[in-house]
């Protein structure tokens, strides 16, 4: 594991335990033996509350102010939320994981009951939770009013760029910088292969970078197909761990004895490329050095992360890094880390002034990490009438979130295997979920047809969870499955998931072959317990069953030998306007039960779905994405 990695790991293990425990509210504890109670009335007669967690579209900070406002019993504009300012804010945590809606909006409305000294609100008596409040901060997004991490401007600020090499990996040996400090005001800055430059405007800094003469040696890069192969022979075996969120080992009953004595048995390889987060605003921050101290305004889902690895960076204590966080304009789990910000706090450094960095959309592109490429092989089998029995999952070098398959099977192993890559990877929406179902649904609906069985009703006969039952039956009836045969072009797949304790289901239409794939209509349905905030939940939905349409279509990173080809969204194909087809999104409230995570389970669906479509239209089985190339 990589140092960035292991220091993700401990920072992780450590603050989730702290998010338990602060319900992520900031205020005087009221005396010294109690659990701090982190709300504070202030003189205005507002309640100021205080949060780790940030927005980035995904309504954290509304649904935080529903939670509050529900258990204060007052509006939502009584709330005052401040948003991840590590000076400010108690650490509970990155915005991740979809944790936000199961784990801190109970943790908060139990500490603001005790605030105010009520008992917790009944589902059944919500005033404020339940309902479909828009999004707080709307206006001002719509009206420009809104910054974002981009806008972010300070007095006497100067511009940064990093010259970078002309290869994916690379040591720098030499440099010539003549041209470029015969500009006004241009400063280099080195620090190891670190090569930057500094100037009074980003028009200058960005023709100082391009006159920077470096020469670099550069590591040699591995094809995918050799990093595939490398996946299968050079992997390590997973061993049961206890106690995780994502075990990379599951197992249950005897699967060598239940795929011996199986009736009949199926094996399937499956691939996924790397692929970028293109988030709409590209990464950018402002570092300032004052008095030993640093502060970094920039745009993070984890500003108390980037705080530890900036202090470990400059051998500071956490104490004298600030982190403040602006929206950031999309994340997607792209913006966790503190790249960005290490460098313009080295800038800075050297520079003795505030400095802006801002990268560009082929920095964001080939700089930052991506999404793990996955290889995933399964083995099953099946007994006399068709029911799955055995079940063998191995996920190579992506993950084990999402491992465990929501069928019942009396014996299976589910594993992550770890592998070396010389990419950079890390978290990407719903991790490694997506390449799990991607594997999982289209094996289980190439059993189905195997067996001459319809695919939905194939999975309702080996799932037993009533739930995700009705998510199926309750979205075949809206989208009338079965009405239509498919082939001569015309396709008609499904998929379901239980991902983050919510039940999915997504049922799609398609015309023509892989070189030529239309979406003709998408119906999807979601089980995700008690509804918070209706309308959001649906739009978190659309959000990432839209996304998750661009990764089974289109997007991957390609490379060659020493560099990454893609560095542009010329080069790289996302959804458009024109590609969203008739999207119906219903949900199933079940006011009862604790709410789940939304942000990240549904872009699970789309890949295996449309994989499966292809093949009722085409009689060709695709495994391996994106199904366009």
């Amino acid at each position: 594991m990589a140092e960035p990695d292991l220091l993700l790991a401990e920072y992780k293990r450590r603050d989730f335990l702290k998010l338990l425990g602060s319900g992520g509210l900031l205020t005087l504890p009221i005396t010294a033996a109690e659990r701090p109670v982190r709300v504070r009335q202030a003189l205005d007669g507002l309640f100021d509350v205080f949060t780790g967690k940030i927005e980035m579209g995904q309504g954290a900070r509304t649904l935080l102010t529903q939670a509050i406002a529900e258990e204060l019993r007052v509006p939502v504009d009584r709330i005052r939320l401040t948003m991840a300012d590590t000076d400010q804010v108690p650490d509970d945590g990155g915005t991740w994981a979809s944790l936000t809606t199961p784990e801190t909006v109970p943790a908060v409305r139990k500490d603001v009951a005790a605030f105010a000294g009520h008992p917790l609100t009944e589902p059944k008596d919500w005033k404020v939770l339940g309902q479909s409040i828009p999004p707080l901060h709307g206006p001002a997004a719509v009206t420009g009013a809104l910054q974002y991490c981009g806008d972010l401007r300070t007095e006497g600020m100067l511009h940064g760029c990093v010259v970078r090499p002309d290869a994916y990996r690379a040591h720098l040996e030499s440099y010539d910088d003549r041209a470029a400090r015969a500009l006004p005001g241009v400063r280099i800055v080195r620090e190891g292969d670190f090569l930057g430059v500094v100037a009074p405007d980003r028009h200058t800094a960005l023709e100082a970078a391009r006159l920077v003469q470096a020469q670099w040696k550069p590591d040699p890069l591995p094809s995918l197909a050799e990093m595939r192969e490398s996946f299968r022979t050079k992997s390590v075996a997973p061993v049961e761990v206890r106690d995780t969120r994502y075990p990379p080992l599951i197992r249950q009953g005897d699967t060598d004895a239940a795929l011996a004595g199986a009736h009949r048995k199926l094996h399937s390889s499956y691939w996924l490329p790397p692929i970028a987060h293109v988030a709409l605003e590209p990464r950018a921050a402002i570092a300032e050095w004052h008095d030993g101290a640093l502060t970094v305004h920039c745009g993070k889902q984890a500003p108390f992360l980037v705080r530890a690895e900036l202090a470990k960076a400059f051998g500071l204590p956490e104490s004298k890094v600030r982190i403040v966080v602006t929206m950031p304009g999309g994340g997607f789990g792209g913006k966790q880390r503190g790249e960005c910000e290490l460098e313009a706090a080295r800038l800075a450094k050297a520079a003795q002034a505030p400095v802006r960095l801002a990268w560009t959309r082929e920095e964001e592109f080939w700089v930052a990490y991506s999404r793990p490429a996955a290889l995933v092989e399964i083995e099953s089998g099946v007994d006399a009438g068709g029911h799955l029995s055995a079940w063998r999952f191995r996920n190579y070098n992506a993950g084990a979130p999402g491992i465990k398959p929501p069928y019942a099977i009396a014996a299976m192993s589910n594993e992550f295997w770890r592998s070396e890559t010389p990419l950079r990877q890390g978290s990407y929406r719903a991790l490694a979920a997506t390449a799990n179902n991607f594997a999982r649904e289209s094996h289980v609906d190439e059993w189905a047809h195997a067996l001459g069985k319809d695919p939905l009703e194939y999975r309702l006969a080996n799932i037993e969870d009533a739930r995700l039952k009705e998510a199926l039956e309750k979205g075949a009836a809206l989208f009338g499955w079965g009405r239509r045969k498919p082939g001569n072009g015309r396709g008609f797949g499904l998929a379901c998931n239980l991902e983050k304790l919510a039940r999915l289901a997504l049922f799609v239409e398609t015309e023509g072959s892989a070189r030529n794939l239309r979406i003709v209509r998408i119906v999807a349905m979601g089980d995700f317990g008690a509804a918070l905030n209706p309308d959001n939940l649906k739009n978190q939905m659309q959000g990432a069953l839209i996304q998750g349409v661009g990764g089974a279509l289109w997007e991957q990173l390609l490379f060659d030998n020493r560099r990454q080809l893609t560095k542009r969204l010329s080069q790289y194909r996302v959804p458009r306007f024109q590609d969203v087809p008739d999207l119906r999104v219903e949900i199933i409230d079940r006011r009862e039960i604790p709410a789940a995570g939304a942000g990240e389970s549904s872009i699970t669906l789309p890949a295996p779905a449309l994989a499966n479509a292809l093949y009722t239209a085409t009689g060709v089985r695709p495994y391996a994405l994106p199904l366009i190339s």
